[in-house]
């Protein structure tokens, strides 16, 4: 089938980013590298189960829960990429590392939270948000979704301007675009895919942000 095809095909990419990113950090040691790796296996762990769930003729309940946990732990750690991209001073980063477990809190309380549905789209079969899940989480899922990659574009285009680096603007903006892209155009059903999309495209330009960055020390 074309569009499992397609997930499986974003599960793979996603697995070779995670081993590139892996061996650039074992390299280096660089946290930034590390946050984007983290991120990376968080996003593939996502797609992995989504891929598999069809031909498994669906996934257990706390799979879907687990994929929102893992979603909900790692996403947010776009926020002290954010502060290494700038170069921030220790003190900021401790900020961020904070807000940044407060929303790793929220993410995994949010998770337990959800009550999950089966959803069957063209042989992909995958748990989703069900409308009986409390307003809270849901809230908390948009903000993982949206509230975690507006940071990362704005610290994007600081970063483009003082380092002439636009890579990470492009991350964002990427991602941002492609999350949204399923609403504007009316593709509810095809959501999920246009944000693996996105996350793919945000994971290969903060890798490319990384490369170029390393080069400029």
């Amino acid at each position: 089938m074309p569009y499992l095809g397609i997930v499986g095909s974003i599960t793979t990419i996603e697995l070779i980013f995670a081993a590139v990113l892996l061996k650039r950090y074992l390299r280096t040691k660089r946290p930034l590298t590390l946050c984007v790796l983290l991120i990376c296996i968080g996003l593939f762990i996502d797609a992995f189960f989504i891929t598999i769930g069809g031909p498994a003729g669906g996934l257990p309940d706390y799979i879907g829960t687990f994929r929102f946990m893992a979603h909900g732990l790692l996403v947010p750690i776009l926020i002290p990429v954010c502060g290494y991209g700038l170069k921030c001073k220790p003190l900021t980063m401790k900020i961020l590392w904070a807000i940044t477990a407060v929303i790793s809190i929220l993410g995994l309380s949010h998770a337990f939270a959800i009550q999950l549905e089966t959803v069957n789209f063209e042989g992909i079969i995958r748990h989703t948000m069900g409308s009986a899940t409390p307003m809270w989480a849901m809230i908390v899922s948009y903000l993982l979704s949206f509230g975690t990659v507006i940071p990362l574009i704005i610290s994007g285009i600081v970063i483009w301007k003082k380092q002439k680096n636009p890579f990470l603007f492009l991350s964002g903006i990427l991602m941002f675009f492609f999350a949204g892209l399923g609403p504007a155009i009316g593709k509810m059903d095809l959501l999920f895919i246009f944000s693996m999309f996105g996350e793919v495209l945000m994971i290969v330009f903060a890798l490319l942000y990384i490369i170029k960055d390393e080069k400029s020390l």
